[in-house]
């Protein structure tokens, strides 16, 4: 388990056997490739342009395809299907015709947009006998639409009477309270007339100018709009034949993807009249292999190894057993290690899997997160390296069920209240579950846990500050790690003597463990002052003594967030069972039962999604701060081969 040894490599071919070259590169995939020094600029607008249609072609055609189609899409394909389908699709015609279809249905939504406010504007004018495009005036009348409340038309009919004899009012409809008035009037009593309307709510309506009467032009907006839906009818109808397509389309995405990669390779290269030179990141137990086979195509092609640039760094792939894989996942949230360091997946795993158990502690809770992410990889068949989150959360389902059982947490059910066959009676009459042996809702249970967070958090510590002084063991820094580093481990097992012997009362061995501890402390202080002139040396060891236990005390109080999430998870649980109790109680019998199951499960399923994520994100935080912090400093680049994906 270990980071992947990378050599770089120079490969330098006849420029005739460029494309053979970039095939077989392409094909294996174990090569980084890294850019010219003075690459050639190239234009891409158009290939942009053709992409972005290709992916508008594929994102419609998503959207209406049926399920059939879009499983047959998502399948992986061979190089050589791709390839076909990529060449004897017409993906320009199926581009173009869906470019079409989008036209024209914006069109067609314009002409409903129109149509509809048509509608709406001479719906209440109907009865109106007058074409809309026809004078409203003449020399000494003007005519005027308007609408007015239900309530006025008697005053303003009493005011064309009195005021406006030689006028016209006529009320055409009504809706929703008011009245559609048209009004003849002379022009000489126009302003009066204006001044009367509007103390009575009249308000002015403009309709728009159209050919012929309201109601002929009504009837014309509604088949306007029947029209325009049938024309998306149609167009749906077109785009779902059209759907079939869908798996050629991204067979060809993922040709025009390959081509893509290969021409950013070809502009990473540095040519001369007759040779090109590709530079270049691969793993080292792959160079052999790689070289036979460029040999294979033409003995014109060589592979050199290269030293790196001066300052520049290897990228950074990981290789773990099977098992520790999964937990890549939390890794590589906080960063790749640098190629110097040495990857801490494997130091981390059992801890953060523990870590995330005791957060959690409740067996229920992980059965269910084992089934449910279990039968996640057995449907999707995804192998660890595919899937490392979704195994990850399988595995910690599965020892968050192991771990809880001591603890007895099963969906917060108290066991007084469990069926008898699941529990058993302590010598001191308490009910307990079988296989408990803590309770936390006891005093006792949880000063265990609080005990067992301090333990395992200073454990976590120290072993981090192990793996500190072993990587500069590993560089050749033996000074440098004993004192630095592993004067801590003589000081916790001095601390460890000394507590053992207080315990057991040993008399005889108290003055023995004493001077233990005095020789401990003393050789930690010497040992962090370690790089500083000796005269200066015990004043800068006693500052980093006790920054030392500053951090230790602060570090390790942060692992009491342990035994409070643990705590905290089997509260929630209790109080959604109390609620669905409380709830289903104020129903009859029939009511109730199915109340309280639906109020259960929501309940549980919700806070079993919180208390997951909690239980991560907290594990994971001890990883990166109190852990990672100890010999940890990340910021390593992930190896990306040029390669060739076919899903």
């Amino acid at each position: 388990m270990a980071i992947v040894a990378m050599q770089k490599v120079a490969i330098l071919a006849m420029r005739s056997l460029k494309e053979e070259l970039l095939e077989l590169l392409h094909e294996e995939g174990v090569l980084e490739v890294r850019e010219a020094k003075q690459p050639v600029p190239i234009d891409h607008t158009e290939v942009a342009f053709r992409a972005a249609d290709l992916k508008f072609a594929i994102e419609t055609l998503k959207a209406v395809a049926d399920q059939s189609v879009l499983a047959i899409a998502a399948k992986p394909q061979s190089a050589e299907e791709i390839t076909r389908a990529a060449l004897r699709t017409d993906v320009r015609g199926i581009v173009d015709e869906l470019q079409k279809l989008e036209e024209s249905d914006s069109v067609a939504e314009r002409d409903m947009q129109e149509a509809e406010t048509i509608c709406t504007a001479l719906e209440p004018w109907m009865r109106l006998p007058y074409a809309l495009n026809a004078a409203d005036e003449t020399a000494n009348t003007k005519r005027m639409l308007g609408t007015l409340p239900e309530a006025m038309i008697p005053a303003m009919e009493d005011q064309f009477a009195h005021s406006f004899p030689r006028s016209e009012f006529t009320c055409i409809g009504n809706a929703k309270n008011l009245a559609y008035c048209v009004t003849h009037i002379w022009k000489k009593d126009a302003a009066a007339f204006e001044e009367c309307a509007t103390e009575l709510g009249w308000s002015t309506v403009e309709l728009p100018v159209l050919e012929g009467r309201a109601a002929e032009q009504y009837e014309k907006a509604i088949l306007r709009k029947k029209e325009a839906l049938r024309q998306k009818e149609q167009n749906a109808r077109a785009r779902a034949r059209l759907s079939v397509e869908l798996p050629n389309l991204m067979k060809a995405a993922r040709f025009m993807r390959w081509l893509d990669e290969k021409q950013v390779v070809r502009e990473a290269m540095s040519e001369t009249e007759t040779t090109c030179t590709l530079l270049g990141w691969m793993p080292r137990n792959r160079v052999a292999i790689v070289e036979s086979k460029l040999q294979k195509i033409s003995k014109a092609i060589t592979l050199l190894r290269v030293k790196p640039d001066e300052g520049e760094d290897p990228p950074v792939a990981l290789r773990n057993p099977r098992w520790v894989t999964p937990f890549e996942s939390v890794t590589t949230l906080y960063g790749l290690p640098l190629a110097t360091e040495a990857d801490p997946t494997a130091s981390l795993s059992l801890f953060f899997i523990f870590f995330f158990a005791l957060c959690l502690t409740d067996a229920g809770y992980g059965l269910v997160l084992a089934l449910i992410f279990g039968a996640y990889i057995l449907k999707s068949k995804k192998s660890v390296q595919e899937a490392r989150l979704p195994w990850l959360l399988f595995f910690a389902g599965i020892v968050t069920f192991f771990v809880s059982i001591p603890f007895g947490g099963w969906f917060g059910i108290v066991p007084e209240s469990a069926p008898a066959i699941f529990t058993r009676q302590t010598a001191e009459g308490v009910t307990l579950y079988k296989g408990q042996i803590w309770n936390l809702t006891d005093k006792s249970g949880i000063n265990f846990l609080m005990y067992l967070s301090l333990i395992l958090g200073i454990t976590h510590i120290f072993y981090g500050i192990f793996l500190a002084g072993w990587h500069k063991v590993i560089h050749g820094k033996f000074l440098q790690a004993f004192w630095q580093d592993f004067t801590s481990h003589i000081l916790l097992g001095s601390a460890i003597f000394l507590g053992a012997v207080i315990l057991l009362k040993i008399e005889s061995l108290h003055q023995i463990a004493l001077y233990c501890m005095y020789a401990s402390v003393t050789l930690l202080v010497w040992g962090k002052g370690y790089g500083s002139p000796w005269y200066v040396r015990p004043l800068t060891g006693a500052l980093g003594f006790v920054n030392f236990c500053i951090s230790l005390l602060s570090n390790g109080l942060s692992y009491l967030r342990i035994m409070a999430l643990g705590l905290v998870t089997g509260s929630i649980a209790g109080a959604i069972n109390q609620v669905a109790l409380a709830i289903g109680n104020l129903f009859p019998i029939f009511l109730a039962i199915p109340i309280i199951i639906v109020i259960f499960l929501g309940g549980h399923l919700v806070s079993i999604a919180l208390n997951t994520l909690g239980s991560f994100i907290h594990s994971g935080r001890l990883q990166f701060i109190e852990f990672f912090s100890q010999f940890f400093e990340g910021g390593g680049k992930p190896f990306s081969p040029f390669h060739r994906t076919t899903s």
